[in-house]
């Protein structure tokens, strides 16, 4: 807090003054700055878990004989690594000479995603496909997107976390991000226009129109 507003230091060290500010960061990360400036939000942010995970997206040649579906899911205890792989030129079309899929990895509790290396992951994955699909594949290009703490877990009471988050902030201090509302577009589209319209009317804003 500074004054009738906020102060904000950014990485370098340079501070800008505010008169409203919106928190669009992880739930661990939100507990984290709020720590001295809303308790209540605090605690509840702090009970929200989240889990990694990871992304890999492949570019296999054209005429690759994959079934005609557009992937599978992956139950917890199969012997398999990847939890879910999609074939995404079913869904979106051949572009090129090149079929492309994704394959996520990594669940609740587990730390794939921050100690697997890429080679081990390429491995697993076209070890899957192979099981999966009876394919060797043999990949183009492949790109790998970690997502470390990105997945929030939507335990039993989390809209009444949520609740306690909001509650206990500031009139000029709102929060967004995928650990309130869902992780989905549209949710996360919602939870920042909700922050946006809490923040406009706290400074004084009339007839704010907010994307929603």
């Amino acid at each position: 807090p500074a004054g009738a507003g906020w102060a904000l230091v950014d990485d370098t060290g340079a501070r800008w003054p505010a008169d409203a500010v919106i928190l669009a960061v992880p739930a661990g990360e939100c507990a984290r700055l709020l720590a001295g400036v809303a308790p209540r939000s605090v605690a509840a942010a702090g009970r929200i878990t989240s889990t990694s995970s990871v992304v890999m997206a492949l570019a296999v040649p054209g005429d690759t004989a994959f079934p005609e579906c557009s992937g599978v899911l992956v139950a917890t205890g199969e012997r398999l690594r990847s939890k879910a792989i999609t074939l995404s030129s079913r869904k979106w079309g051949v572009r090129g000479d090149a079929q492309l899929l994704r394959l996520s990895f990594g669940r609740f509790g587990d730390r794939v995603a921050a100690d697997t290396s890429d080679d081990d992951l390429l491995g697993w994955a076209l070890g899957d496909l192979a099981t999966v699909f009876g394919l060797s594949v043999d990949p183009v290009d492949v790109r790998i997107q970690r997502w470390l703490d990105a997945m929030p877990q939507y335990g039993p009471g989390h809209a009444d976390l949520v609740a306690e988050v909001r509650a206990g902030l500031p009139p000029t201090l709102a929060v967004a991000g995928s650990y309130l509302d869902g992780i989905g577009v549209p949710a996360c589209v919602g939870a920042a226009g909700r922050a946006a319209e809490r923040v406009i009317g706290a400074i004084g804003g009339l007839d704010a129109q907010v994307a929603r």
